[in-house]
């Protein structure tokens, strides 16, 4: 049995597979009482209380989970493709670790170092091209914490964004000489992963999410963080629509608006200068999962302002789940996540 474990912000997410099939999936808000929620004030205690309720009410047995997969944030992770010599290991983990020097948080701690070798270059045949994965010992460290106190055993780590790439690539194809775009929007951060065959992978965080929504509309309307989520949830881009009251409306109504503008701007620069950066290689679909890809006229607004038609991702294209689920896409992660080890249930 394998149980792949997104720990987010907002909640924890699981997807648990036995035998190549989905046994059951669940989420649990970490912080039930959203009214004074402040996502840099979580502590251990919070994902494990929320992890041991998930397990309780999705009947799920520790005993019996063979495989632990759970992920590390994407912003806290570097992820970059690379071309090199080829050499032995030891001195390309030095060249690595070099590498990797220039790219991960600096927080006083060594970087930690994964790497993939995706094959030989197809430009300079005495080259390979490999995918460099780094990270830091303290980030690494603050995630085993709570690995540990979920009483998880021989966890695998890996990063949201190679989750996401594992459950887009289960579920889809990407025609030949196209990439797709791949949008996961969440509560601290917007993932954008750009993939196709035989094309160089590109991702990029975007510190703007659900979280930094929530905060406009509290300063909008002068609301705590709990009632800023429901009206997130409930009204969606409406709620940035104040009632009218004066003959400077339209522009409280730009400024309000300004946050989603905001990210969409980002999203826009991010395909702009993948695109520029490449040649013979065109866009093919564009598709968004996460816990805020279903916020009521998010997709239309997206769509309008970056002139593309996003799809929602669905992790389950390919595997049923006798589950009745209002948000498919949001387990996008957790369900990529568990897919690593499908092959060796």
């Amino acid at each position: 049995m394998i149980l792949g474990i997104d720990f987010g912000h907002y909640s924890i997410k699981i997807v648990v597979i036995e035998n190549k099939k989905i046994k059951t999936i669940g989420e649990q808000a970490i912080i039930e009482d959203l009214s004074l929620f402040d996502p840099d004030k979580l502590e251990v205690s919070h994902w494990v209380s929320a992890f041991k309720t998930l397990c309780d009410n999705l009947n799920i047995n520790l005993k019996k989970v063979d495989s632990v997969v759970s992920s590390i944030d994407g912003s806290k992770v570097s992820i970059k493709p690379m071309s090199t010599l080829e050499m032995e290991e030891s001195e390309l983990i030095e060249i690595l670790n070099f590498e990797a020097k220039k790219h991960v948080p600096l927080d006083n701690s060594d970087p930690v170092v994964d790497y993939h070798i995706l094959g030989q270059n197809v430009k300079e045949i005495d080259k390979i091209d490999i995918l460099l994965v780094a990270t830091t010992q303290k980030i690494i460290k603050a995630h085993n914490l709570i690995v540990k106190g979920c009483n998880l055993k021989n966890p695998i780590f890996d990063a949201d964004p190679l989750a996401l790439l594992n459950c887009y690539k289960y579920n889809y194809e990407c025609l030949e000489n196209n990439v797709d775009v791949l949008l996961n929007i969440g509560l601290m951060n917007t993932t954008i992963l750009v993939y196709g065959d035989n094309q160089e992978l590109f991702t990029r965080e975007i510190a703007i999410a659900g979280h930094h929504i929530n905060l406009d509309l509290m300063k909008l309307k002068n609301i705590n963080y709990g009632q800023a989520e429901d009206e997130k949830l409930n009204n969606g881009v409406n709620a940035f629509e104040a009632e009218e009251s004066d003959s400077d409306s339209e522009s409280i109504k730009i400024s309000q608006r300004n946050i989603l503008s905001e990210l969409s701007d980002e999203i826009r620069k991010t395909l702009r200068y993948y695109m520029k950066s490449k040649a013979g290689v065109s866009y093919n679909k564009f598709y968004i999962s996460g816990g805020l890809s279903n916020m009521p006229g998010l997709v239309n607004f997206l769509n309008t302002t970056l002139n593309v038609e996003f799809d929602e991702l669905n992790p389950f294209n390919k595997m049923d789940i006798n589950q009745e689920i209002d948000n498919k896409s949001k387990y996008a992660v957790s369900f990529g996540l568990a897919l690593r080890e499908v092959d060796k249930d």
